[in-house]
């Protein structure tokens, strides 16, 4: 466990230095909700179009006592903005993206395992004047889940992707 903690902190780290090569703006900060918390990396491609890359942990289990420990995941999608409005305090915009999950974690009742996916992404976002985002997105993953060890393994849809896609995710982002 300690390995694969180790492997998400080297590819978080290793994006963020082939990010700070590019000249287009890019924002760090964190993604939160009630199933997980998330570091946020983003990279402008266009004025419309940007990727973004996020490693966290997967709450699944331990707010409500079941497990101690959580599990990791990580992320990467490719959004674009689809409607944009300006404000004299900043941007307001609705995008829409689709991408990649992979993580060690847990579904209700069953025992962790590797889970990967596909995910797609719908939210909106503010970009202040001041260096700030803040976005709100809903992110459903559509994927599966290794549940078990050895020959007793099943392979099972990853059904925490889906049922908990319609909590929120609030994010908070510096941009640099």
């Amino acid at each position: 466990m300690k390995r694969l903690y180790a492997y998400i902190l080297a590819a978080a780290a290793a994006v963020l230095v082939a990010g700070s090569i590019a000249a287009r703006p890019r924002s760090l900060g964190g993604v939160f909700s009630f199933n997980g918390a998330e570091i946020s990396f983003q990279q402008m491609m266009t004025d419309s179009t940007f990727f973004e890359i996020n490693a966290g942990i997967d709450f699944c289990g331990v707010l409500d006592g079941q497990v101690s420990h959580p599990g990791v995941k990580a992320a990467f999608s490719y959004n674009f903005m689809f409607l944009r409005q300006d404000f004299s305090t900043g941007c307001l915009a609705a995008l829409a993206g689709v991408g990649f999950t992979a993580g060690y974690v847990r579904q209700n009742g069953m025992s962790p395992g590797p889970m990967a996916g596909l995910t797609g992404k719908i939210g909106v976002e503010y970009r202040f004047h001041v260096p700030v985002i803040l976005s709100l997105d809903f992110t459903p993953v559509l994927g599966m889940h290794l549940e078990g060890h050895g020959n007793d393994s099943r392979l099972k849809l990853y059904q925490e992707g889906l049922i908990k896609a319609y909590y929120p995710r609030l994010g908070i982002r510096y941009v640099f």
